[in-house]
């Protein structure tokens, strides 16, 4: 399947990654047991890097690429798209649609404020019988806001808090020397 990217939608996207972002972000399951996931969120220069106390998550927006680095073990894993699009889905003539499982039971459900910030809200449907809703920030194209189940029963909530710019260094994205690429299966 050939991909059309609206020029001035995603010029406008990144155009905004390049001044520099942070926030604080959270994940929480909502499961009896699993534990909530703090961290820092940090965007600069089309890239993003995700700082979970357990792990970090660096992608490349652009190629839509990444790694998931243990500090820990000195390991990391390759990321790719899927595993991006929590975080900052991917997008067609601004809309999430095209890459959804399902894209005709996707659809843009309106705008709505989150955190300060302009987002477009998004209702995505998952084949295996639940919903996922993304508040995507208009300018910068990130997720602001995620849940994931149905209208009565949160399974998972990822959530950007206090965004606002800041420094960031280039460094940051960058995979840290002396680290070991793992083949196997990432688990926390």
């Amino acid at each position: 399947m050939r991909r059309v990217i609206f020029l001035p939608a995603l010029l406008l996207i990144l155009t905004a990654c390049n001044h520099p972002f942070t926030a604080d972000v959270a994940m929480d399951a909502h499961v009896p047991g699993a534990s909530r996931l703090n961290g820092k969120l940090y965007l600069s220069n089309s890239h993003l890097r995700i700082e979970w106390e357990p792990f970090t998550d660096v992608f490349d927006l652009n190629k839509r690429t990444g790694w998931r680095v243990t500090t820990g073990t000195k390991t990391y894993w390759d990321l790719a798209d899927k595993d991006l699009s929590t975080y900052a889905p991917e997008m067609t003539n601004g809309s999430l649609c095209p890459h959804a499982q399902v894209p005709s039971a996707c659809k843009l459900m309106g705008q709505e404020e989150v955190e300060e910030r302009m987002a477009n809200k998004w209702d995505v449907w998952n084949p295996n019988g639940f919903h996922v809703y993304f508040w995507t920030d208009k300018k910068l194209g990130i997720t602001l806001l995620s849940e994931i189940g149905d209208a009565n029963h949160r399974v998972t909530t990822y959530q950007v808090k206090n965004l606002r710019g800041g420094t960031v260094a280039d460094t940051m994205f960058e995979l840290p020397a002396g680290y070991t690429r793992y083949e196997g299966q990432w688990r926390p």
